[in-house]
């Protein structure tokens, strides 16, 4: 017997204790449900699992750069004039206390200087680096930090009694922070307009409150379930937060199709006549072959996922293979369980008989109205599909051929950076763009591994009764060939790649604002000496070092200088190899050494490795700054670059930080994607030649939903990078591939499953044809609209990322639902013929029975 058969046995015969397991289920997921959130990542670049050169730096600067100063989180204080500048300092000082106050040494703030378009001492920003222990996440921290900065705000504002000045609370751990917390608001907003888009279609579609209820709640309660699989994922990898929206929208589009699909079939057999058990165990047993796979085609597509090694391309294959699993084995067990129970009455306040008189055209009303134009439409694509189906295929071609020529010619982005959605900290971001450089909130590292350590000694001094400051001296031999090497590096490098600026103060020409690596006082010190010209003095040489350093350091250093160490004498007014404290044998060379150095993070603790800081004039992530990461590889890696220069000296050279971490994910998910793609195609080819019995249906069939994708791919493209400027993500195109390899074929197996039904029941293929697409048609193209009208619902989150998936899934899954499979298929498998279920005997046994 039929296994389907066999199920529909064993679901009439235990229908009450199917749907008692299935509440026990959902009420011991409760627990895990209330803390999926736990387990999500809201920062792409954590997720673990690639092995690059990208990741290795990071790692490297992780443990062996422990002063590193950490840009994670930034304070952005801006002001327009010279009494705003001294009230931002008065901000910083009283937002350092209140931090005191409220953590203690836990979250430090660290002033990181002023910078300004034109004079930094008129208007400008200031740059404060918010730094956490350990045991501290400063992102999940970020919203009461910013209520601290708005009492400290408010405070100053009083004692200067001016108005508060404007701040931003922005950076990596900051973005994620309004990530999050944006999700949780997108994903409060579409839950309801989901399930209500659902309730309206079956309400039209059957005119039955129970059964436009059924199906969102049967997804409703396997949708709980599968967020304790998404939870224990999670402990394990991490999660993506886009998962959890993703998952939530595929599982109601998938789940109320498959419901969808078993109850319209039980609702037809009873009205050809059949008793409630023979059109219930006919619904399950042919339906729910169809449903069956559908749902192993989703299945194959997401489980290929988890062939990548980036767990987050990983992860979200399995959740959403799971959350398939769970919403088919839902379908197929619960919906049928349901029905058993309730028999017509799921189709309350309707019945039969009224479905019978509205087919017989004995009733009137809307919904009666709706019917017959459902039915004209469909007698009328079955009709022209067979008739003109050459043309449809021609004319299909041709609407194509635009969107898949753009499909081929545009390039995806990595920049995650433009479609975050709006929030404090991108416009924080913004405005540092606007008065610095972009790429200061996520700079890009060059770590360089030496061959041997350059540091003889490294600590802190006291200068004065509670001063204490860093000191480095260098090992015998480092200021003679390493540290010289590293300072040409930067130097070469930076005037390779620095931006120049117009009469307009406008950034062109270049990417590089600022490099800084090793460096070291007295080169520094005895170079500006040489080019003065007139015989320098100490504090000559020491003034014109202070005005060429970034304001991070050079605040600090002017400070040391600053320091009276004689009657009307300061630092300021020795050379570099004055001893600063008698008996010490510590020259203000090494004090500034250690500042340059040390307080930087650019030396790692042990003196092996190196740490060059390249600040971009774009925003991380952008197409120039990925251009970029690629350019200084090769100029380090290529043929005759550095690493081959300077290999007495260096015995690796990584490029790393945000957006290398970011441009190697991208690239490494792609060329892993070409197999997964690969995988998916033969796989589910496989599964439909054993499903079909068919040679050629199967290819058919992948052919039309690749053409699906690829429209869709080159619409997304048109829409968001063409009309409105917004880089299409990597990921979409990736995602769009599996989602629609998988949903969309499902509209394509309900319609073939039905034509090949009514072979196997004697029809010629071309009257199987036609009466599949009168009798199915209905059905797939409300399906589509479910699962299509879902994803669409993400066009309404605040994140242009959502709002990319949203459209590509949306459009993609109507573009096959009610175009290829309405249109497409039809035409092509009555071009095909008998063709179409030419195949191995063994296969095509007829299994009417």
């Amino acid at each position: 017997m039929h296994m389907f058969a066999k199920l529909a046995n064993f679901i009439e015969k235990y229908s009450k204790v199917i749907i008692a397991l299935w509440i026990v289920a959902l009420v011991c997921s409760v627990p895990f449900i209330l803390k999926s959130d736990e387990v999500l990542e809201y920062d792409l670049t954590q997720m673990s699992g690639l092995d690059s050169e990208s990741t290795d730096g990071q790692k490297l600067i992780d443990t062996e750069f422990s002063n590193s100063v950490d840009l994670s989180e930034i304070l952005v204080i801006k002001y327009n004039s010279a009494d705003e500048l001294k009230q931002a300092k008065a901000l910083f000082a009283e937002f350092s206390n209140l931090l005191h106050a409220k953590y203690g040494d836990d979250v430090k703030a660290a002033y990181y200087g002023e910078y300004g378009k034109v004079n930094p001492a008129e208007s400008g920003i200031s740059m404060i680096a918010i730094e956490a222990a350990d045991n501290i996440s400063i992102s999940k921290e970020t919203g009461n930090i910013r209520d601290v900065v708005s009492e400290a705000n408010a405070n100053v504002a009083k004692t200067f009694n001016s108005s508060t000045l404007t701040t931003y609370v922005t950076g990596n751990s900051a973005i994620n922070y309004d990530t999050e917390i944006s999700s949780n608001k997108d994903i409060a907003k579409i839950d309801p307009l989901s399930i209500a888009l659902i309730f309206i279609l079956l309400g039209l579609f059957f005119c039955a409150l129970v059964t436009a209820i059924m199906p969102p709640a049967v997804v409703g309660m396997a949708f709980g379930v599968a967020l304790t699989g998404l939870y224990g994922i999670g402990c394990i990898m991490g999660v993506f937060y886009i998962t959890k929206v993703l998952i939530l929208v595929t599982m109601l589009g998938a789940g109320c199709d498959y419901s969808l699909f078993i109850i319209s079939r039980y609702r037809d057999e009873l009205k050809h006549g059949a008793d409630h058990s023979t059109a219930l165990k006919t619904s399950v047993q042919w339906a729910g072959e169809s449903v069956f796979t559908s749902g192993l085609s989703v299945i194959i597509g997401f489980g290929a996922l988890s062939i990548c090694s980036f767990s987050m391309v990983r992860s979200l294959g399995i959740v959403l293979a799971l959350g398939i699993v769970i919403a088919l084995v839902a379908a197929l067990t619960f919906t049928p369980a349901l029905i058993n129970l309730i028999g017509e009455k799921v189709f309350w306040p309707a019945n039969i008989n009224k479905y019978n008189k509205i087919d017989r055209g004995e009733s009137t009303g809307i919904y009666a109205t709706i019917c017959k134009l459902s039915k004209k439409y469909f007698a009328w694509v079955a009709h022209i599909t067979r008739k003109y189906a050459a043309v449809i295929v021609v004319v299909g071609i041709v609407l194509m051929a635009p969107m898949v020529y753009i499909f081929a010619t545009s390039d995806d982005s990595a920049d995650m950076i433009s479609i975050m959605p709006d929030s404090e900290s991108i416009d924080g971001l913004n405005t540092i763009m606007g008065e610095a450089d972009g790429g200061m909130i996520m700079p890009t590292y060059i770590v360089l591994e030496l061959n041997d350590s350059i540091v003889d000694k490294a600590g802190m001094i006291e200068l004065s009764p509670g001063k204490k400051v860093p000191y480095l001296i260098w090992k015998d031999g480092a200021l003679a060939t390493t540290i010289p090497t590293i300072m040409k590096i930067s130097q070469e490098l930076e005037a390779k790649y620095k931006y120049a600026t117009d009469d307009d103060g406008n950034k062109v020409n270049g990417i590089v604002s600022t490099i800084s690596g090793a460096n070291s006082w007295k080169i520094l010190y005895q170079k500006i000496a040489s080019e003065i010209g007139t015989t320098p003095t100490p504090s000559m040489v020491n003034h014109a070092l202070v005005k060429m350093l970034p304001s991070a350091v050079s605040g600090p250093i002017d400070m040391l200088l600053s320091t009276p160490i004689g009657e009307g004498i300061k630092l300021y007014d020795v050379p570099y190899s004055e001893e600063v404290a008698t008996g010490t044998g510590i020259t203000v060379e090494n004090i500034i050494d250690g500042i340059l150095n040390v307080s930087t993070g650019i030396i790692s603790d042990n003196g092996k490795y190196v740490k060059m800081m390249v600040i971009t004039s774009e925003k991380p992530m952008s197409d120039n700054t990925m251009a970029f990461i690629k350019d200084v590889r090769e100029d380090f890696h290529g043929e005759g670059g550095y690493d081959d220069k300077y290999d007495l000296i260096f015995a690796s050279t990584y490029v790393g930080g945000i957006s290398a971490i970011m441009e190697d994910v991208s690239n490494i998910v792609m060329q892993q994607f070409d197999v997964i793609r690969t995988v998916v195609i033969i796989a589910l080819i496989v599964l439909l030649f054993l499903i079909l019995g068919s040679y050629l249906t199967p290819i058919r069939s992948m052919l039309t939903i690749v053409c699906s994708i690829m429209t869709t791919v080159g619409l997304t493209h048109f829409v968001f990078g063409t009309m409105m400027d917004v880089p299409v993500l990597w990921l979409v195109p990736i995602v769009l591939f599996v989602v629609l390899l998988g949903l969309g074929m499902d509209y394509d197996i309900f319609l073939t499953t039905r034509i090949r039904e009514n072979v196997l029941r004697g029809m010629n293929n071309h009257d199987a044809i036609e009466d599949a697409v009168r009798q199915a048609g209905p059905v797939t193209s409300l399906c589509s609209l479910i699962m299509g009208g879902t994803f669409l619902t993400m066009l309404l989150t605040n994140s242009s990322m959502l709002q990319e998936f949203g459209f590509a899934l949306g459009f993609g899954i109507l573009i096959e639902g009610l175009l290829m499979v309405g249109f497409m298929v039809p035409a092509l498998m009555h071009l095909m013929g008998d063709w179409s279920w030419k195949g191995p005997k063994f296969l095509n046994k007829n299994r009417a029975e």
